[in-house]
């Protein structure tokens, strides 16, 4: 599914990570636990997401991305580290992940599509030669 601004996905998280116990009160996820968030943008190397929770960095947590906008019938399923989670407007939280543990296909078919959906004339970064 797409639109004017290019593909749109759906990812799940699942925190596979304990928070510490100082940290404990300060954050409402418990290892385990399962929640939908927004992509926001997507490259080789991680995902950006926006959700109504605060993630500790180095936070790690395994994601099932909508396969659908990259002609998969199943989700991609990747391991990633929080890396940065700041708060933003209309209460929703800005995170970055990094990640840590993809199948090698995913990464082609990721490249992929943002060959075909980059706006610049000429591509950020060359992956490949």
């Amino acid at each position: 599914m797409s639109n004017k601004q290019g593909p749109q996905l759906n990812v799940v998280l699942k925190v596979i990570s304990e928070i510490d116990e100082d940290s404990q009160g300060e954050y409402s996820l418990a290892r385990g636990r399962t929640i939908k968030v927004d992509a926001v943008d997507i490259s080789v190397l991680g995902l950006g997401i926006t959700s109504v929770y605060s993630f500790p960095v180095g936070t790690l947590v395994e994601a099932a991305i909508d396969g659908d906008v990259f002609g998969l019938s199943e989700p991609m399923l990747v391991k990633a580290e929080i890396r940065f989670c700041k708060y933003t407007e209309k209460a929703k939280y800005r995170c970055g992940m990094r990640f840590v543990d993809m199948d090698p296909k995913y990464f082609e078919i990721i490249r992929d599509l943002i060959r075909k959906y980059e706006r610049r004339k000429d591509p950020r970064i060359k992956l490949t030669d």
